[in-house]
């Protein structure tokens, strides 16, 4: 996902919208994660649901807004543009979310904060990928790898659209292969630290994704007008497939703690039926987008899902197991239930988060993924 605003820069309306979708889920599955681990059925079922397709949907969105002249810039200024709206808001970020536990206490993975060796310990883990102050910023280090990815294997393709997806599946396939057999970050082996560096190892099936949006960018995919009846039908259908074809990925998983996908360990599951639920669950999102009357606000935070992804760690470490355990210890743990209270912290989540939004893309837009933008803290970076 392309998660910046630039001035002067295009803007694609179902994508903002679709992000905004995207970035729903990502807060809806953490909470229904948190009563998941405290042994509710219902909430396994929800949780396998939505990570069968949810964040690869991100890097399909991030391919059908990627600007194609970008891989002719020279080598420094690619990695320097990365480096500041990748990898800085990750860097700043992390220096964030480390005060906190000074005044609040928080569910951190075992972490003993705020005592020094717990810092210690959390920064050896997020130096090799897993930032355990804020564990939903994993997504920017992905994405920069991607991207990396990207810059050196796309001059290559970009001759065709056959080309392209005859591309996508040999990264998919070959990643999928690579990360079945060397298991490379598995915290039920022990292996959370000391190979993950920019899960550059899941870089590879994910980049098969993100040529996806780029061919789909190619083809105008609801670029034009469509009608409803149309797109409601491509909904309602592709909604259906993952509904009922989520349940059959019953792996091999790497991270078969949860039996579900999670990217984060580079947990996939079956061959076929991985990809097939992550594009029917994207399809899903995209024709929904497309439905969706155009509002403001949903388009402008569609438009900062980078800070988006950042803020859940509010919510990831310091409110979403208090609320889970509050659940399931006053109503019924029923499929609806479950369901209801998730709208409902999402909404509540996401409401929480417009004014930071508004304060670090106001104030500080070059920390969280906006180089280019000038004032009124700092100059443009870029």
């Amino acid at each position: 996902m392309n998660m910046e605003t630039e001035p002067g820069k295009e803007r694609i309306g179902v994508i903002d919208l679709a992000r905004f979708y995207a970035m729903a889920l990502v807060f809806y599955g953490h909470f229904i994660e948190r009563a998941m681990l405290l042994k509710n059925p219902a909430a396994a079922i929800q949780y396998k649901f939505i990570y069968s397709f949810h964040m690869l949907l991100f890097f399909i969105l991030a391919g059908y807004v990627v600007r194609e002249t970008d891989t002719e810039l020279g080598f420094g200024t690619y990695l320097k543009h990365r480096f500041l709206s990748r990898l800085l808001p990750f860097l700043f970020f992390t220096v964030l979310f480390m005060i906190p536990p000074l005044f609040v206490s928080g569910d951190f993975y075992q972490l003993n904060l705020p005592t020094v060796q717990g810092y210690m310990d959390g920064l050896i883990s997020t130096a090799f990928g897993i930032p355990l102050f804020c564990v939903p910023s994993w997504f920017l280090l992905l994405m920069f790898s991607v991207e990396m990815v990207h810059y050196g294997a796309f001059r290559f393709l970009r001759s065709s659209n056959r080309t392209i997806l005859i591309a996508a599946v040999l990264f998919y396939v070959f990643g999928y292969w690579f990360n079945l057999n060397f298991d490379i970050v598995n915290p039920m082996k022990g292996r959370i630290i000391g190979w993950n560096y920019l899960f550059i190892q899941e870089a590879i099936p994910m980049y098969a994704f993100y040529l996806l949006g780029i061919y789909l960018r190619r083809k105008r995919f609801l670029m034009d007008d469509v009608s409803p009846k149309r797109m409601g039908a491509g909904a309602l259908l592709s909604f259906l497939a993952v509904l009922f074809t989520f349940s059959f990925n019953t792996g091999p998983f790497n991270f078969n703690y949860f039996n579900s996908v999670v990217i984060i360990f580079s947990s996939h599951g079956n061959v076929f039926w991985f990809p097939l639920t992550a594009v029917m669950g994207s399809l899903f999102i995209l024709f929904l987008a497309k439905l969706t009357p155009s509002r403001k606000i949903i388009a402008w935070m569609g438009q900062n899902t980078l800070i988006l992804m950042c803020l859940n760690g509010i919510f990831y470490h310091y409110v979403n197991f208090r609320v889970a355990q509050w659940m399931l210890d006053t109503l019924p743990g029923s499929g609806p239930t479950i369901f209801g209270v998730g709208c409902a912290m999402t909404v509540i989540s996401l409401a929480a988060c417009i004014p930071l939004i508004s304060f670090f893309d106001g104030c500080m837009p070059q920390l969280v993924g906006k180089p280019k933008r000038n004032g009124p803290w700092l100059g443009n970076l870029i």
